[in-house]
């Protein structure tokens, strides 16, 4: 095999081309700046350096010689395509395996951002070392490149949203989120300058870890798929570890105890405010629901009356709907279904049963709608927690199912099937205890000081082993602060075959708890 140089023919009339046969024409042979060369019968363009042209042939030669012998490389194909080809395909491959639409866009996003702030272009070019530096780049704070003009104490809206540059919905969703100080409504709204200064402050903070750990997810599903439909031998991004989220928590999540609770309820179902269609009836039974089936803002919002079977006392969420995308069929508390049978008499059966305007869903609007309710409760969004301040928005809800749950005494792996988790250490996450759920169970511990006079009636007494007897048999007492609902234990007593029950496993049964529904 040895390497060539195209040659074309051309006509030039004083150095510039002309068609043939214009008079005065001369014929000329040009020849290609690269060199060339034939594998297979086929042509293949090289270099411009001969030496490196003639290593090049032979490497294809060698290749394809390889590759006729059934020893190619079996990537060779996939490694011509562009990562915007391999995601494009990547994306189908998800929407086929039935994901959301939004969670594709978001999954596929993160990869494409990764990749372009990287410079990757084709899977020979992903590296770890690139991709980790990009990744810690997020993290460092970055003052925005902005200028607030001096001797301006208030800006509108617009002016606000060209000097931090980011659109109307976004600055306003900003400002509701963080609390921050604002005037006037409508044409007559002004932010003061000291609100323009925090939210400065805020978006040149850089990432959290719990944002670089949703790239390093994204990027690790993405190349297990390339590996596991044969498009790429490893993913080169295994060096990627994800972070400690508890070092720098952004939006941490608060549980509702059972009386906070209640007075939400109480001060939505009396409210005279529609949010985006909802009236403060719709409100009270979507914050019920949600506070007693644990189902999030999204499933929510596409249950309809058909999905109730109240003689049952149960609740169906389709797969489609669901984050797991398994349907799942969850019990409802007595009490629930008496306040459903009013709420859900004469409605459509396949219309959705929050629909209102249809936009609070849409639009993500669930956490603006029970700021209102919380405030008008007179109960904080945010409070201010061990690692940060903590939030009660919509998803506190589940948080609040799943917390109550346990302090009623509902086992971890029956709180797992409630919630739909597929590993226990997820549903743990939920399941808050605070110092006084932990002092109140060290106070459970039997007295072991020798001579205090509290010591456990001998075993044979007792009939069992005098250590395990103060655990097994005193009832458990809720803090005043954390009072807990009956309808929680209830769910426990309706799904028998999840786990065994506490008396059987040699615990009292548990005294009554207060329901939330009661005003």
């Amino acid at each position: 095999m040895a390497v060539f140089r195209k040659q074309t023919t051309a006509w030039k009339v004083n150095g510039k081309t002309v068609p043939a046969g214009v008079p005065g024409a001369v014929r000329v042979t040009i020849k290609s700046k690269k060199w060339d060369g034939s594998v297979n019968g086929k042509h293949v363009p090289l270099c411009p350096d001969k030496q490196a042209a003639e290593r090049m042939l032979r490497k294809l030669g060698t290749d394809a010689n390889m590759a006729s012998a059934g020893l190619g490389d079996p990537f060779a194909a996939h490694k011509r395509k562009t990562l915007a080809e391999h995601l494009a395909d990547y994306a189908a491959h998800l929407d086929a395996k039935g994901d959301t639409a939004d969670y594709i866009k978001l999954t596929v996003g993160r990869c494409r951002a990764l990749f372009d702030g990287c410079g990757f272009r084709t899977t020979g070019c992903v590296e770890g070392a690139s991709a980790s530096e990009w990744l810690s780049a997020l993290r460092r704070p970055a003052p925005l490149p902005v200028t607030i003009p001096t001797g301006v104490d208030a800006f509108t809206p617009a002016e606000a949203g060209a000097i931090l540059r980011i659109s109307l919905a976004g600055l306003r969703g900003a400002v509701k989120r963080h609390g921050l100080a604002a005037t006037g409504y409508g044409k007559s709204r002004r932010l003061p300058r000291a609100t323009i200064v925090a939210l400065v402050e805020r978006l040149g903070a850089g990432r959290g870890p719990q944002t670089v750990n949703h790239y390093v997810r994204a990027v690790g599903g993405f190349f297990r798929w390339l590996v596991k439909a044969k498009r790429h031998g490893a993913n080169p991004l295994d060096t990627l570890g994800l972070l400690n989220t508890q070092t720098d928590v952004r939006h941490g999540r608060r549980e509702l105890t059972a009386a906070e609770l209640r007075g939400l309820l109480a001060a939505t179902r009396a409210s005279t405010r529609a949010f985006r269609g909802l009236t403060g009836d719709d409100r009270f039974h979507l914050y019920l629901l949600a506070a007693t089936t644990g189902f999030r803002a999204s499933a929510l919002s596409n249950l309809t009356p058909a999905d109730f079977d109240l003689g049952a006392m149960t609740v169906t969420l389709a797969a489609r709907f669901n984050k797991s995308r398994k349907s799942k069929v969850q019990p409802l508390p007595t009490e629930v279904v008496d306040q459903l049978r009013t709420f859900l008499r004469g409605k459509s059966a396949n219309a959705p049963v929050f629909a209102g305007g249809g936009t609070w869903a849409r639009n993500k609007r669930w956490a603006e709608m029970i700021r209102g309710d919380l405030a008008a409760a007179g109960i904080a969004y945010a409070v201010e927690g061990p690692d940060g301040q903590e939030y009660a928005d919509f998803h506190a809800l589940r948080h609040s199912y799943l917390t109550l749950g346990g302090l009623c005494g509902i086992d971890l792996r029956t709180l797992q099937e409630l919630a739909g988790h597929s590993k226990p250490e997820l549903t743990a996450r939920y399941s808050h205890r605070r110092i006084h759920d932990l002092s109140g169970a060290v106070r459970k511990l039997p007295n072991i000081i020798p001579g205090a006079g509290h010591e456990s009636a001998p075993p044979e007494a007792a009939g069992a082993d005098p250590i395990c007897t103060p655990f097994a048999r005193s009832p458990y007492s809720p803090s005043p602060s954390l009072s807990v609902q009956g309808q929680m234990a209830g769910v426990a007593k309706q799904q028998p075959e999840m786990t065994e029950p506490p008396v059987s496993q040699g615990f009292s049964p548990l005294p009554a708890c207060p329901d939330i529904t009661s005003h």
